[in-house]
């Protein structure tokens, strides 16, 4: 039986976390709801339970879009780090220009 209560705490948690863009808490949901968030199923003769799901889907898929979104922002400023790092240690300073 689907709990209807959890996943509208689920849902309103969730959409909070996407508004405040807290990937740490958004993280954190996935990861202690994520045996609840696989068991959803469609329900055959309720429509507005179906509704219910369709709509924690979107916002779980907006979650992990903000989520993939931050973490290629990371991967490029760790990127970019590592360039600065390698341009830094070719440079040979003034003491060695001509």
């Amino acid at each position: 039986m689907l709990d209807m209560v959890q996943l509208t705490e689920l849902t309103e948690a969730l959409e909070q976390a996407i508004f405040n863009k807290d990937i740490e808490e958004i993280q954190r949901l996935c990861m202690e709801k994520g045996d609840f968030i696989f068991s959803l199923k469609p329900q055959k003769n309720d429509i507005q339970t179906n509704q219910k799901i369709k709509h924690f889907i979107h916002i779980h898929q907006s979650a992990t879009q903000l989520v993939q979104s931050a973490h290629r922002a990371m991967q490029n400023q760790l990127f970019q780090s590592t360039q600065t790092r390698k341009g830094v240690s070719q440079y040979k300073g003034v003491k060695h220009a001509e």
